[in-house]
């Protein structure tokens, strides 16, 4: 039972799915909305979705980390092409999480569900104030479940969560 709820939690709280929440943040209300959200959501899923149907990755987590980097610079790449293509410079924090997870993804296996989390609740209550505070609880609910599914171990996600955080305060309190 605890595995199957850690499992739903890992599913919903995907990077994908916090990924296109911050999009949806980003651009909503914007000319380039919907093109932003097919060039840097739908068309890295569905490139991914091919990567894992075709055994490119092993497994949806991509637990092998050797194989993450594939998929991570290909990420970068695209999220920078998409950038430049439609002109925008908010993406800048996203890219340069996603920069410094895939160089860390070549000596350590940190958590990038506990950093899609925390990066996005984050940017919730950085950008909507701290009223917003209780979407924060989903950064160790979202642990726990990595932790119990056993990908990964307390010091991944809890790097990955404090890497996200400490990204958001540099460029949201020193640099924006």
């Amino acid at each position: 039972m605890k595995k199957n709820v850690a499992t739903v939690i890992s599913r919903v709280f995907d990077p994908f799915a916090m990924l296109g929440i911050l999009f949806i943040i980003l651009f909503v209300g914007t000319s380039i909305f919907l093109q932003a959200f097919l060039l840097m959501v739908v068309l890295p899923l569905v490139l991914f979705i091919i990567a894992w149907k075709t055994k490119f990755v092993s497994n949806w987590d991509v637990s092998d980390r050797r194989q993450r980097p594939k998929i991570l610079w290909t990420l970068v790449l695209l999220e920078i092409a998409a950038s430049v293509v439609l002109h925008t410079a908010g993406t800048i924090p996203i890219i340069v999480a996603l920069i410094g997870f895939a160089v860390i993804t070549h000596f350590w296996k940190m958590s990038g569900h506990a950093m899609g989390t925390a990066l996005a609740t984050g940017y919730i209550v950085a950008k909507f104030g701290f009223v917003w505070w209780p979407v924060l609880l989903v950064v160790p609910a979202v642990a726990w479940a990595r932790i119990v599914r056993k990908d990964h171990t307390v010091a991944q996600v809890i790097a990955g969560a404090a890497y996200s955080w400490l990204l958001l305060v540099v460029f949201y309190y020193w640099i924006i």
